[in-house]
Parts: C-alpha cells; sequence; structure tokens
C-alpha cells in the first residue's frame, strides 16, 4: 500500500472525506453514480499486448518483416511509458492516435492514411478482447431499476476504447453518459472531470466508484464526493469492497 494513501482516505471515512459540501457516504440522497470502466467494468489485454496483435493484423496488411515489427513494438513500450509518467505528472491525456504517430514517425515514413489505419485496426482488437466482469451487468441492470443515473467516466487514450467496448459488451443501454479522458484532454484525478461529470448529469448528489485509489477515490473525495472503492486488485484501504455485488448489496441495506 502505498505511504499515506489510507490515512487520506480515512480522515472523513473511505465514503466521504471532510469538505464543505457533504462528509459521509448517504446513498439514499444519491441520485447518481459516475463509474470507473477498466478494472472495475471490464478487463482485459494491455494496450501494449494489442498494439502487438495490431502490427500482425491481416486488415492492417503492413508491409515489413519481422524485425522492423519488433522495433515498433520497442519504440511503441517506450513511448508510451514515457508519456504514462508525464501524464500521470500533469494529469493530461495524449490520445492513442498522437500515440502511434510518434512511433510511426520514428520507424517509418508514415503518412496520416496508416496512421488512422493502425489505430482503426488497434482499436478493432482492443474492443473485441474486452471482457465484463461476471457482476457487472446485473449491477448496472439493478441500478438502473432502483432509478439512479448512471455516467461512465474513465481514462482512455481513446473515446471509442470505452463506448464501443460498452456496445460490443451490451452494457450501453444501462448508461446514461460517458466521459473520457480523450475527450477532454484530462485524466483522473483532475478535479474538472468530476465536476464535468456531475454537470453533465445535471446533479451534484453521486456516488464514484471505482477500483483505483487515486484516480476514483482520492480524485472524488478532493472535490467533495463520495468513492466507493472496488479492489479487483492491487491496493487495498480498510474499508475496499472485493466485488460489484457487495456494493449493491451496500446499496440495497
Amino acid at each position: 500500500m502505498r505511504e499515506g494513501v489510507d490515512d487520506e482516505a480515512q480522515k472523513g471515512g473511505l465514503h466521504g472525506m471532510k469538505n464543505p459540501r457533504r462528509t459521509e457516504l448517504n446513498l439514499s440522497t444519491c441520485k447518481g453514480v459516475l463509474l470507473d470502466l477498466g478494472g472495475t467494468l471490464i478487463y482485459g489485454p494491455s494496450i501494449r499486448e494489442i498494439f502487438v496483435k495490431s502490427l500482425h493484423s491481416e486488415s492492417l496488411n503492413l508491409k515489413i518483416d519481422e524485425s522492423a515489427k519488433k522495433g515498433l513494438s520497442i519504440t511503441f513500450e517506450r513511448i508510451y511509458d514515457g508519456l504514462k509518467v508525464i501524464k500521470r505528472k500533469l494529469l493530461i491525456e495524449v490520445s492513442l492516435y498522437s500515440i502511434l504517430k510518434m512511433v510511426l514517425e520514428e520507424r517509418l515514413k508514415a503518412d496520416a492514411g496508416l496512421i488512422e489505419r493502425l489505430r482503426e485496426t488497434l482499436l478493432s482488437l482492443y474492443i473485441e478482447t474486452r471482457s465484463a466482469h461476471d457482476d457487472a451487468r446485473l449491477f448496472l441492470k439493478k441500478l438502473k431499476t432502483l432509478g439512479y443515473r448512471i455516467m461512465i467516466v474513465s481514462n482512455a487514450l481513446d473515446h471509442y476504447m470505452a463506448l464501443g467496448s460498452l456496445e460490443k459488451l451490451k452494457l450501453i443501454n444501462y448508461v446514461d453518459d460517458v466521459l473520457t479522458s480523450a475527450q477532454l484532454g484530462i485524466r483522473k484525478p483532475h478535479p474538472l472531470i468530476y465536476i464535468i461529470a456531475m454537470e453533465k448529469l445535471k446533479t451534484s448528489n453521486v456516488v464514484f466508484i471505482g477500483d483505483d485509489v487515486e484516480a476514483d477515490v482520492l480524485g472524488p473525495l478532493r472535490v467533495g464526493i463520495p468513492a466507493i472503492h472496488v479492489v479487483r486488485k492491487g491496493v487495498r484501504l480498510k474499508r475496499s469492497l472485493s466485488t460489484l455485488s457487495d456494493v449493491l448489496d451496500m446499496i440495497l441495506t
């Protein structure tokens, strides 16, 4: 566990840090649910794995040898990891297209057409390989039955990574709106993301549910949004819940 994370989350309780707007989670007054996507509702292979598969895709038909493809994979990993540090520090998003452009232009004489074809191939493979957690559909269905408005709030390199995955998994009908870092150019836990989400959902009586401590718990708490941590894997807080079914039980009690 990262030093200080649990202490900060527990100052007002994991489900609500002390602030001028609210101090604790009160599900009876909540009208909206802000939900993380990757790791919370869905999962799948990493973007690095998908990039490698994309290079070998028949639909892309990239006419270079295996050595060149290996070089592209190494370059992608270096650029992606380097940008990850910058994005985490500045809380900005760098689009999938921009990343692919940097990779291809460093290794090949790439035009806009090739960059876009690689983007489309990667998106298709990414969406194709997403799966929903076993409790995701029932959770969303029950929330809608109870009258909650639901918004997906996700850090994503491309908006269609989120939208297409929800459509493919037939979860989109349970969702009122989808907000991604790709749309805004900023990433969770930037405070503006949560504020914009509440404005779009037309209610400030919301709760945030997700699996990432910084993006889905501490970020919302800092702007006065109660948070529920669903720990699929990784850092566990004192009041973390293990599944969305556990969250549902909390809501129903």
